[in-house]
């Protein structure tokens, strides 16, 4: 089980080294390095053409018959044998990739650990100045330099993956144009190497320090982003959720830190700040094949994103699920959440949570309320043996946490403990995840939060968790069916009391071509994969997932099968073992054009399209009323009621034109799902409706009563 929780992998914080660059499968190894690398990287990258060469020669020198395995002696034959003579040139490439990699995370490491003491010098300058004085240039200089190494990070991000896909790839030609299987073994130990382990947490702290004493030093004015921030006990939050491509994290990364500094739970900036220490390198331990030869990797304590574990209860029916993705009113959802590894210690704080949805329509907004328990605790907490009268009045007796606090967590706690008897709620699945959070400490209106190597995990056990441990833990033994690894990150845009997303942010979801996914659960996807028997209804956004498997499938059985062509037209191929890394999504442009992309449901509410229906016949009624005094009014004999009449008519035909063609045009935005966009000022309803209406009416009024004024004043005239 240990194994099938997400694994720190130094190399990315973005995801595990296996993921490749999506264009890879359409571009091509060589096309995607020419393309994409810097010109002062490409002699740092591995040999790609030349290896392809390499293998071309070995594979028609035939001084080898087919084998279905290799030797242990195939790896320290450095001699003429193929694979000996392949293996040495391997790892002369594999030790220079992995020198440069150390190298440059050494220099970007100083480079910003100096930036970030030269900002402190400049805001200094800045508050000295005279007046009439300026630095803008300075201030301008130094925003460039930390935004190269912001470029240099990425750069380093791309290198890194580049070269693992490029060395997955030349191996797997091998084994195929010679007929053997040392591939995976050689593709398993690149998790060791110093380019794999590359830390990407210090510089990205840095990178965030460094922004933030920028624009300090620009305000002449420290500020309080920095501080130590205490979760509230309750969110209540408008929150858009998108799906991010794994080799885009770290540019993301990079954009945020910019605007939101790194909200690093327990720590405030002044711990962060150890990182500046000038001897800090000394303390950063070297990690790597051949510590001798090489610099190594950087493994230090300080981590940008923190192992995040909920598991999410349901009745063995799936009861929590369906009204969740019924969107019904007031629909509830349990879960049990923890920080950090959960080795069973038994005062490990285990938060209770309590989801409540609420639609959009209404007063209330959807909301997220919590209360804790030690872990000792829990299993007689899930089987109601817990009296929270005493668990809560021992609380108090221990003054921990404010009278207020006490009473909303309790409130909390036995509204859960009530919903797992009556509803007969279990623990169903767990999602394990790392997530980095950008928020300014004394500021909640804006929180950007990014999920990464997210495995889902079944936790449902036939006649429920009756004894100890109430959960998995690592020593369990489980099945491949038990455990799902989701392809993307996920961003999540959480905004409180504001009404839309800041520019900057936008632009960069555009770039990055993020997509916004619309009502997006890790629950109903854990339920959809995990537990598929046991509900009526699959998420919207499935199908591109089961396309995915089935795709990778069938790439994986091409791959086994025999046949496999020429030596040409394997080395040609780029094509990955495993397929496409991430699903193929069918998404649309954002309707507001806002750049980013938007998967949406295809399935609609039929309440939306029947209230169109239902306002479509009450303006038609209405102009029935019309139509039927302009009939009688042309039935009359007099010259004005006739013209009246007539412009009723006319009036009455353009008015069920304009109806029609309303109804026609909210239908089609209903159809295009547009309301998702959120676009402030976009409207379904009709919004000059009841002006034309009132028009209308009034017309008539008017026409009724100037007909009633000359039967008044020509009474005899109107007798005739």
């Amino acid at each position: 089980f240990g194994s099938c929780l997400p694994q720190r992998r130094r190399f990315t914080l973005s995801q595990r080294p296996r993921p490749t660059i999506g264009y890879l499968h359409t571009m091509g190894f060589e096309s995607v390095l020419e393309a994409d690398a810097p010109e002062a990287y490409k002699q740092y990258y591995m040999k790609y053409k030349q290896l392809k060469e390499l293998i071309r020669e070995l594979a028609g020198a035939g001084k080898q018959q087919p084998r279905s395995r290799l030797d242990s002696a195939d790896f320290f034959a450095i001699g003429d044998q193929p694979v000996g003579r392949f293996q040495e040139v391997l790892r002369a490439e594999l030790q220079k990739v992995n020198q440069f990699a150390c190298v440059k995370h050494e220099a970007l490491f100083l480079s910003l650990r100096r930036l970030c003491d030269e900002c402190r010098h400049l805001g200094a300058k800045a508050r000295a100045l005279a007046p009439g004085q300026s630095v803008e240039a300075d201030f301008n200089k130094m925003e460039e330099s930390i935004q190269a190494c912001s470029d240099e990070i990425v750069h380093l991000d791309r290198y890194v993956r580049l070269n693992y896909v490029g060395f997955q790839k030349i191996t797997q030609k091998f084994d195929r144009c010679l007929d053997i299987s040392g591939s995976a073994l050689f593709v398993a130990g690149l998790h060791t190497e110093p380019f794999c382990n590359v830390r990407f947490d210090d510089v990205l702290i840095l990178l965030g320090l460094a922004w933030m004493r920028w624009d300090e030093a620009r305000k002449a004015a420290p500020t309080n982003a920095g501080g130590v921030w205490k979760p509230p006990e309750s969110f209540v939050r408008n929150t858009a959720k998108y799906w991010i491509r794994p080799e885009m994290v770290v540019l993301l990364k990079t954009r945020i830190v910019k605007h939101l500094p790194y909200l690093i739970f327990g720590q405030s900036t002044k711990e962060q700040e150890g990182l500046l220490d000038p001897f800090a390198l000394l303390h950063l331990d070297y990690a790597g094949a051949d510590v001798e030869s090489t610099m190594g990797a950087y493994t230090g304590t300080m981590e940008e994103s923190q192992l995040l574990s909920s598991v999410y209860f349901d009745s063995p029916d799936a009861v929590s699920y369906r009204e969740r993705i019924h969107r019904e009113e007031g629909a509830r959802l349990v879960r049990f959440r923890w920080y950090g590894e959960n080795n069973l210690e038994p005062n490990k704080e285990i938060f209770i949570e309590r989801k409540i949805h609420h639609e959009g329509f209404g007063s209330e907004k959807s909301a997220k309320e919590r209360a804790i328990l030690p872990q000792k605790d829990v299993l007689a907490y899930m089987n109601g043996q817990l009296n929270l009268d005493e668990y809560y009045a021992k609380m108090a007796a221990e003054g921990q946490y404010s009278e207020k606090s006490r009473a909303a967590m309790k409130k909390i706690a036995v509204e859960v403990a009530d919903m797992i008897k009556r509803k007969r709620l279990q623990p169903i699945i767990r999602t394990s995840y790392y997530r980095c959070a950008f928020q300014r400490s004394d500021d909640n209106k804006v929180r950007v939060s990014l999920d990464t190597q997210m495995s889902l995990l079944n936790e449902f056990r036939e006649g429920g968790h009756t004894e100890e441990p109430w959960c998995h833990v690592s020593s369990d033994q489980l099945r491949k069916s038990d455990v799902y690894r989701f392809p993307f990150a996920i961003l999540e845009i959480k905004l409180q009391d504001v009404s839309e997303t800041p520019q900057w942010l936008r632009q960069t979801l555009a770039d990055i071509e993020a997509i916004q996914v619309h009502k997006f659960s890790k629950f109903q996807h854990a339920m959809a994969f995990l537990h598929p028997e046991k509900i009526p209804i699959l998420p919207h956004w499935h199908q591109d997932f089961a396309e995915w498997h089935a795709q990778k499938d069938r790439f994986s059985s091409a791959y086994t099968s025999k046949g496999m062509g020429t030596f040409s037209r394997i080395l040609a191929s780029d094509t990955s073992v495993e397929g496409p890394d991430v699903p193929r999504i069918t998404a649309i442009a954002h309707p507001a054009g806002e750049g980013h992309l938007l998967k949406d449901m295809k399935n609609l509410d039929p309440k939306g399209v029947f209230a169109n229906e239902r306002t479509l016949l009450h303006y038609a009624e209405k102009g029935m009323y019309v139509g039927g005094l302009a009939v009688v009014l042309m039935r009359q004999d007099s010259r004005e009621s006739k013209i009246c009449g007539l412009a009723l008519a006319v009036a009455t035909g353009f008015f069920y034109v304009w109806t029609l063609w309303e109804y026609y045009s909210r239908l089609g935005r209903i159809l295009g799902r547009a309301k998702v966009g959120k676009d402030s000022l976009l409207r379904l309803d009709w919004v000059h409706g009841p002006v034309i209406v009132g028009m209308l009416i009034m017309l008539v009024l008017a026409i009724s009563l100037a007909e009633a004024a000359v039967k008044a004043l020509h009474p005899v005239a109107s007798s005739h």
